[in-house]
């Protein structure tokens, strides 16, 4: 945390006495219509800053230019357009006409869309880090920066009062000493210039079980078993931890029943929880206690779509027809507010309303009894959801968190289930339509490449999981949009689209979850193309994103202007590290494709990752850690040829099977492990591991024993 030096009290008081009373006579902003360098930006979050009196930038070449010609500071401002306290910064500061003024007057500001530009956040969040031991990192995310970038103060939301203490006093230091603040700035510079080579170097390579429980072991010491997800007072859903336990339960079922009941456990706690919208549907982005009661209220694409897939795999272990209705909710709620006509999806939905974090989605006992005249729904809907007049959150505010199961409420007031459901189901109808009276939401309506991956990717496994082709329909025109939108003829791909216009240039999230979207495309439709669009966007990676040691895959490509630093992630967190999803897909391909080289890479990525990192803080790995499991344990190929391919295929990919790759089709198609495999007249299904195949079958029944 920054405190200010004794002796610049004096004259920031003087200083700030005058600024406010500039604010005073002009009024809170002085803009008077005028627009600053965002005005023509396509990102949602920036054009909220475009009538500023703040002169914001875009992050861009010209820009850094114009930053290194006037020799003036950097203020780099980061958020994204559902970040409640990025709006609460953009309302008290940066429109504020005395802090504005000091701001255009000493600084050249510049604005970046976290989501648009990943890399500048990541290069700047990693400084953040760095500079603040303590942690205090987050969103928005404010760099105070020399003129080429190089950060020398970063933090995140200050009030206006605090903000301007800080400016003032390091403009009073660079006026004063400015090699003081190159010194800070070269200090955190030099901390992020990280040599990769060095985990290159002293790697156990062996790949078996004692290395994979390791690990395993401290991300289950990681865990919250009475309350479910992660220990923490802030608790994420975290969908890639909670897939390793899962897959975890079904390859290596030694505790099998421990981490079932843990799973069912957190999964159940979800479908109650404050974070699940039990009303429209869909999961906002984090619980900000740790019973899962009041949410941070966003809804951001990514989230929504992994708990899609991972509840369609929860389905399909536990055929819980409960993990199956939240399933269809949620892609209910993502085609009602995130679907845009041309088969892509937008971001996110903001967290507050009218300056109100939450206003749209909590209720007061009054809206409930407004909206509910028949007594039998209102008390039903009271007891179910612990409505009170003081309000279960703030300002006499309920969050609806389910207290009571329907099965506890049926016998604990003496009522059948059948009657329960229904009267719960009408009375959360009229409350719905109750609420949908008030301003919705905003949205983000930029399309993202690798969240739109991931939305793919959870419609192929809603699909595998509960045959409902409108999925597998509509995964396969997404599919289409970024094929002929966003991919290019050499196989580079975009970021972002709006306005039937794709910028900015692809970061290696966006190979990597697209390649694993269209692997798994493959997968429930076995047209080969998917395949190979997935390999090129891998070949792709290869050439333009792999680090000097031929390891691990930089951030951004050998093509795009270099930021202050190239980074490499490592960590799974709300979403898994790019890296490790890219070595999935090279690990999966290399199976398909009998590509060694394939293999080897990512062998050698997740042999680097258990050596350097994953013994320590395992739970931050646990996307690495299940694709090192799926080596420990390899994949089974399971080819289907014949006629009847098709269906045996959708027969089963209704079971959970990790532990499997599939590919088939009505003819051999070209992939080599399908040659010599069609009998005319027949279909059978082919039991593979290490192109050694066990006797055919013909039916899933018989199929599903020789995989375990």
């Amino acid at each position: 945390m920054y405190i200010i030096k004794p002796r610049y009290y004096l004259t920031y008081s003087f200083l700030l006495f005058c600024l406010l009373l500039i604010s005073c006579k002009s009024g809170k902003s002085s803009h008077d219509g005028k627009v600053n360098h965002l005005v023509n930006e396509t990102s949602p979050y920036l054009l909220q800053h475009a009538h500023n009196p703040v002169d914001w930038y875009p992050w861009n070449d010209e820009t850094m230019k114009i930053a290194k010609e006037k020799r003036k500071l950097m203020i780099i401002s980061i958020g994204y357009s559902s970040c409640h306290w990025c709006h609460v910064m953009e309302r008290e500061s940066f429109s504020d006409t005395a802090v504005s003024r000091f701001m255009n007057q000493y600084f050249t500001s510049v604005k970046v869309d976290r989501e648009e530009r990943p890399d500048v956040d990541q290069v700047y969040m990693s400084a953040c880090q760095i500079a603040n031991q303590n942690g205090m990192c987050g969103w928005p995310l404010n760099v105070l920066a020399m003129s080429d970038g190089r950060p020398f103060w970063v933090g995140t939301y200050l009030s206006k009062n605090d903000w301007l203490k800080l400016l003032n006093e390091f403009i009073e230091l660079y006026n004063e000493d400015p090699n003081e603040l190159e010194k800070m700035a070269n200090n955190i510079h030099n901390n992020l210039a990280v040599d990769y080579s060095r985990f290159s170097s002293g790697v156990d390579t062996a790949i078996n079980m004692s290395r994979y429980a390791e690990p395993l072991k401290k991300v289950f010491a990681s865990l919250d078993l009475e309350k479910g997800g992660k220990k923490g007072d802030i608790k994420f859903p975290l969908p890639s931890l909670h897939r390793l336990i899962l897959e975890n339960a079904v390859n290596f079922p030694s505790s099998e029943a421990k981490q079932n009941a843990y799973l069912n456990k957190t999964l159940q706690a979800w479908i109650n929880s404050g974070i699940h919208d039990h009303l429209e549907g869909g999961f906002s982005r984090y619980s900000t206690d740790a019973d899962w009661k009041v949410p941070h209220f966003e809804k951001m694409l990514y989230d929504n779509a992994q708990l899609i897939s991972l509840y369609s795999m929860a389905y399909q272990q536990y055929k819980n027809e409960e993990y199956k209705k939240v399933v269809e909710k949620t892609i209910s709620f993502v085609m009602k507010y995130f679907y845009n006509n041309e088969n892509y999806f937008y971001s996110s939905l903001d967290a507050e309303t009218d300056g109100e974090e939450g206003k749209y989605y909590v209720v007061s006992e009054l809206d409930v009894n407004a909206a509910l005249k028949n007594e039998n729904e209102r008390t039903v809907f009271v007891n179910t959801y612990n409505i009170s007049s003081s309000g279960n959150w703030e300002k006499g505010k309920n969050v609806l968190h389910k207290i009571i199961t329907s099965d506890q409420y049926s016998k604990k007031f003496n009522i059948p289930l059948e009657e329960y459901n229904k009267l719960l189901q009408s009375a959360s109808q009229k409350v719905l339509e109750y609420k949908q009276l008030r301003r919705k939401p905003s949205t983000d309506d930029k399309m993202l490449t690798s969240w739109n991956a991931m939305m793919l990717r959870a419609l192929s496994d809603a699909f595998a999981a509960t045959g409902n082709s409108d999925y597998k329909d509509q995964a396969i025109k997404t599919g289409t949009f970024i094929k002929s939108k966003l991919i290019q003829p050499d196989s580079s791909i975009f970021r972002t689209y709006k306005s039937d216009k794709a910028s900015v240039n692809g970061f290696l999230e966006d190979y990597a979850f697209t390649a694993d979207a269209f692997v798994r495309l493959y997968e429930i439709t076995f047209d080969e193309e998917y395949l190979k669009v997935a390999g090129n966007l891998v070949n792709y990676t290869i050439h333009h994103f792999s680090d000097k040691d031929n390891t691990f895959f930089y951030f951004n490509s050998v093509k795009d202007k270099q930021l202050i630093a190239r980074s490499i992630d490592f960590e799974d967190q709300v979403t898994p590290s790019a890296n490790s999803v890219q070595a999935d897909v090279l690990y999966r391909l290399g199976l398909y494709y009998y590509s060694q080289s394939y293999i080897d890479r990512s062998k050698k990525m997740v042999s680097n990752i258990l050596t350097h990192f994953a013994a320590n803080n395992s739970e931050y790995y646990s996307n690495w850690i299940r694709v090192f499991g799926s080596m420990v344990k390899p994949p089974y190929e399971v080819a289907i040829v014949g006629k009847e391919a098709a269906d045996l295929r959708n027969q089963l990919l209704k079971y959970y099977t990790p532990q499997a790759i599939l590919l088939g089709g009505e003819t051999e198609g070209s992939l080599e492990l399908l040659k010599d495999k069609l009998q005319e007249g027949n279909t059978f299904i082919y039991v593979c591991r290490n192109k050694v195949c066990k006797i055919p079958v013909q039916t899933i029944k018989d199929a599903l024993p020789l995989m375990k």
